[in-house]
C-alpha cells in the first residue's frame, strides 16, 4: 500500500466513530467535516476532535455537502481535518467523487490547507467495518479541480473520469483511540439528513450550529410533516 511517508497520523476517537456508525444508513452515505489538534508533544499527530453533520444528501455512491463553512465558537482553536464518510462496500481505491468532492471543499471551506487534509471512509464489511484515511497528493488535488463541475451538475460516476489513477493520493496513518472523547456539531434548526426532504436541499443552503448527538438516518426529525 502507498503509505504517506513524513506525514501526519490522525486519532479518532472510538466515541464519535460508534455514534456514526449508529446513525448511518447502510446503504446511503453519510458524513461529517473532522476539526481537531496536534497535541502540545507532538506536532506530526492530529487529534480529531469534532464531527460536524452539516446538511446533507446522499445515495450508495456520494454525499454532498453545503458550501457554506461551518461556524461556531468550539470550532475556534481546532483546525480542519478533512471529512469522514460511510460507504456500503469496502473499496480498493480513493473514489474519484471523494477526490473531486475534496476539491471543491478546499476551495470552499476556509482555512483547509491541503497537507493536513484527510479523507477518512468508513465502509460496511460483514459483522465490521473497516477504516481508511487518504490524503491527496498535489497531482491529484489539480486533476480533482478541472472535475468539480460534475458535482455541480450532479453527474453519476459510474464512469471514471479520464486521467484518473491511485497516484492521486497516498495513504495515512490512522488510530482509534479511547483516551480522549469527541462531540458532535449538529444543524441548531431542523435536520443533517435531508435524503427524505431532497427539494429542499441545494449546495447554497444555510445553517447554524449547535452541540449535540445527531439522530439517526430514520428519525421522525427527517421528515417532517407537510
Amino acid at each position: 500500500e502507498n503509505i504517506r511517508e513524513g506525514g501526519f497520523t490522525y486519532v479518532l476517537p472510538k466515541n464519535v466513530l460508534v455514534r456514526l456508525i449508529a446513525t448511518s444508513d447502510l446503504r446511503t452515505q453519510i458524513g461529517g467535516l473532522m476539526y481537531g489538534v496536534s497535541p502540545e508533544d507532538n506536532k506530526h499527530v492530529k487529534e480529531i476532535r469534532c464531527i460536524v453533520m452539516v446538511p446533507q444528501i446522499g445515495n450508495h455512491q456520494k454525499v454532498q455537502f453545503p458550501r457554506q463553512s461551518p461556524e461556531h465558537e468550539l470550532l475556534r482553536g481546532l483546525e480542519p481535518l478533512g471529512w469522514i464518510h460511510t460507504q456500503p462496500n469496502e473499496q480498493s481505491q480513493l473514489s474519484p467523487f471523494d477526490m473531486i468532492h475534496t476539491a471543491r471543499m478546499v476551495g470552499d471551506y476556509s482555512g483547509w490547507e491541503m497537507d493536513k487534509i484527510v479523507v477518512l471512509t468508513v465502509s460496511f464489511t460483514p459483522g465490521s467495518v473497516s477504516l481508511n484515511a487518504y490524503n491527496l497528493v498535489e497531482s491529484g488535488l489539480e486533476w480533482a479541480k478541472k472535475h468539480v463541475s460534475l458535482i455541480e451538475n450532479n453527474v453519476s460516476l459510474n464512469v471514471i473520469p479520464s486521467g484518473y489513477n491511485s497516484g492521486f493520493y497516498e495513504k495515512s496513518p490512522l488510530i482509534l483511540s479511547d483516551r480522549f472523547m469527541g462531540f458532535f456539531l449538529i444543524p441548531a434548526l431542523g435536520s443533517w439528513n435531508y435524503n427524505f426532504m431532497g427539494m429542499k436541499f441545494s449546495s447554497g443552503i444555510k445553517y447554524m450550529l449547535k452541540v449535540g448527538n445527531p439522530k439517526e438516518f430514520y428519525h421522525e426529525i427527517h421528515r417532517p410533516s407537510q
